[in-house]
């Protein structure tokens, strides 16, 4: 049992650590790339869940107490929470004004009347960004989709609910803009790789090595 969990420990804290690193590659190495802001999901649930292994199982035994189901209800809580507040894609490799033209001419195409405006959006900290608000009307649905640049990174976050469904149609027009390759639009990824490493480092000096020692013994 022990062994087990310890295993199971050491494959949901190496899913965070691949996901970084592949992230980090495709940014570098693609002409576009969109990521649906859902895929860092994949990096924080894995170790909500070790972490929630290692709190309920330290000692091989698994323990449902008060304190087991309230650490369990504040994962599930915050699993939730990344769900909801992570709608949208991040584009790279593209301007924010690009990015604008291309989704505002997909959707007129396919017969939306689309309007665009500047205006601020505010982050989940309270604090306002610069922000182009482009609305999208046909057949009675409206849809908004926002967005912002930061770090060359260009945040489209679509709403209502329908909002994602009609932005899926334009992303494939993103995809196939011819650009020039320009590092510093792509420097991000390197950070992911550096996350990647640093974090593959350290959970290896504090909890992979140990373990696989007692895995081993």
């Amino acid at each position: 049992m022990i062994q087990t969990l310890q295993i199971l420990q050491v494959i949901l804290f190496s899913i965070p650590i691949l996901t970084l690193l592949v992230t980090g590659l495709i940014i570098l190495f693609r002409p576009v790339s969109i990521l649906n802001r859902r895929w860092f999901l994949v990096v924080l649930i894995p170790l909500l869940l070790a972490n929630t292994l290692t709190i309920l199982a330290g000692d091989g035994d698994v323990n449902l107490d008060w304190r087991a189901w309230l650490i369990l209800g504040a994962d599930l809580a915050l699993i939730v929470g990344a769900v909801w507040f992570s709608r949208g894609f991040i584009v790279y490799g593209l301007t924010p004004e690009t990015v604008e033209r291309i989704i505002a001419d997909a959707l007129s195409q396919i017969g939306f009347a689309v309007e665009t405006r500047s205006t601020e959006k505010r982050d989940l900290f309270g604090k306002s960004r610069d922000a182009r608000l482009l609305t999208a009307e046909q057949a009675g649905q409206t849809a908004r989709l926002w967005i912002t640049a930061r770090f060359h990174e260009v945040l489209l976050r679509p709403e209502p609910q329908q909002g994602t469904k009609f932005l899926r149609q334009a992303l494939p027009g993103l995809r196939e803009e011819m650009v020039t390759y320009e590092f510093k639009t792509r420097a991000v990824g390197v950070l992911y790789i550096v996350l990647a490493l640093v974090f593959a480092i350290l959970t290896w000096i504090f909890f992979f090595e140990p373990r696989f020692i007692l895995i081993n013994s």
